[in-house]
């Protein structure tokens, strides 16, 4: 039979791996929102480069 001091440490044990494995989890949430954003940064930054194209090379635009 585990002694009650075994059985406290495993418990503790546990905890700490429950919370690396949070942490980790989190740590991706957080990554993976950044790059979300920077995708739609790049994507905003690209339809106003091929505006600013377009309008360069003498093409009509929709809003005009």
């Amino acid at each position: 039979m585990a002694e009650k001091g075994d059985m406290s440490e495993r418990k503790q044990s546990r905890e700490l791996d429950s919370l690396r494995r949070d942490t980790a989890a989190i740590a991706r949430l957080l990554r993976q929102a950044r790059l979300d954003e920077i995708h739609q940064d790049l994507k905003q930054a690209k339809a106003k480069l091929d505006y600013a194209e377009s309008r360069l090379s003498g093409n009509p635009t929709e809003s005009e």
